[in-house]
């Protein structure tokens, strides 16, 4: 449309420019032949002249200031089209990875295709608490990220805290609210901030902050941005946090918050193939482990405190495993761990490790009674006594039960062709 536009004045102008250029040989010609004195021929050529040179330029004026109109028009117009592919390339990302990627990966996917739009030096996510009385940085890419991430304030002070309290998109410059409630070192080499709330079903759920250096300036366009982009990626977001906490549940155990048998699974078979990979550098050991006589203890004191009992049993034995080291409950009252580069004498020594703990720390049942709780163990190296994660399984449970026959608390080991 804006070409056929353009054509039609550019053809009107040179129309007119050749009827005005024939108008004008045709004056010449009959003041050609007038019958006046030289000097007013020459008077009325000049004249003559000077209208042609002065309508030539007129019509040369208002023919660049067309184009560049035209120009223009076409930058902003190709800027727009530029912007709603990026928004349309962040949108199909988002929904394309929101069922696959964790939370934090989707963070750092959206925030890279936000930065193709609206320049930051550092991106952060603040979410409101359940009790909506703190909002909380879960996730954040950028600048200072490590010292900002997991930066808790009150929901109503910082930029975050206004605009989520506002409801609405907030401007600051030099950062004066943040500083009163943000480290320095947080905030070091930021000079603005850019937020906006993100809202779902009409309330604000979180807010998506952005900090720029001395060298980005956030200005109406970027707000205009902003707020268009908060529209696409509050979906995205709420998306893969339902994602993420539908995989959570179905590999954690409700009672002790632990990863249960599924997740233990998962695990270990990753470790089998590191250590099928590097078997000299990566012994392997897993554990099985219960409570002695879980089950009297369970009909006596009644199951809710059979349940604290699981949960304190799970806090005691994960405060003693590596940083490395999984654990995982499984049914009842059997806990599962795999320990990653774990030989059989380190897998002894942590579980010696675990029986002092309980020896130290009894149960409280009650005000007035206390229970030193016991465990039973039973431990299989990859390599040793299985290469499989049900053949691992199968030796220690094997162990264990020995355990339980009466062998004082001692584990025994089996070369696998005696263990069948």
């Amino acid at each position: 449309m804006n070409n056929l536009k353009t054509n039609i004045f550019f053809r009107s102008n040179y129309l007119i420019l050749a009827i005005i250029s024939l108008i004008v040989l045709i004056v010449t010609f009959f003041v050609s032949n007038l019958n006046l004195g030289f000097e007013m021929k020459s008077a009325i050529f000049l004249a003559t002249i000077f209208v042609y040179l002065s309508l030539f330029t007129m019509f040369y004026a208002l023919q660049k200031r067309w184009a560049d109109k035209l120009r223009l028009e076409n930058e902003c117009r190709l800027a727009e089209t530029e912007i709603a592919d990026r928004l349309l390339a962040l949108e199909e990302a988002g929904e394309f990875f929101s069922a696959s990627l964790k939370f934090p990966e989707m963070f750092r996917l959206i925030s890279s295709r936000v930065k193709e739009l609206i320049p930051f030096s550092t991106c952060a996510l603040f979410f409101i608490d359940e009790k909506k009385a703190n909002l909380k940085i879960v996730c954040v890419v950028g600048e200072n990220a490590e010292k900002l991430l997991n930066y808790e304030t009150d929901f109503d002070k910082g930029l975050a805290g206004k605009t989520f309290l506002g409801q609405a998109t907030r401007h600051e410059e030099k950062l004066l609210s943040d500083r009163f409630v943000i480290p320095e070192v947080g905030l070091k080499g930021l000079e603005t901030g850019l937020a906006v709330p993100l809202f779902q079903n009409g309330e604000v759920f979180g807010v998506l902050t952005l900090y720029g250096n001395k060298e980005i300036n956030f200005d109406e366009n970027s707000i205009q941005l902003i707020e268009t982009v908060a529209t696409r990626v509050a979906p995205l977001f709420l998306s893969s946090m339902a994602f993420e906490r539908s995989v959570t549940n179905a590999l954690t155990d409700a009672l002790t918050n632990l990863p249960n048998e599924r997740a233990f699974f998962l695990v270990l078979e990753n470790q089998i193939a590191e250590s099928e990979r590097n078997p000299e550098t990566r012994p392997l050991t897993v554990l099985t482990i219960d409570i002695k006589n879980f089950t009297g203890l369970n009909q006596k004191f009644g199951h809710a405190t059979g349940d604290q009992m699981l949960a304190f049993t799970a806090d005691i034995i994960k405060g003693q495993l590596r940083q490395m080291d999984f654990l995982s409950r499984s049914r009842g009252d059997e806990f599962l761990a795999v320990l990653p580069t774990s030989s059989e004498t380190i897998a002894l020594e942590i579980i010696e490790r675990i029986k002092k703990q309980f020896n130290i720390f009894p149960f409280e049942i009650s005000a007035e009674e206390k229970n030193h709780l016991q465990l039973n163990f039973g431990t299989a190296s990859f390599g040793k006594d299985g290469e499989t994660a049900n053949q691992l399984l199968q030796r220690a449970s094997l162990r264990k039960q020995q355990m339980k026959s009466g062998h004082n608390n001692k584990v025994l080991w089996f070369s696998k062709e005696y263990v069948k």
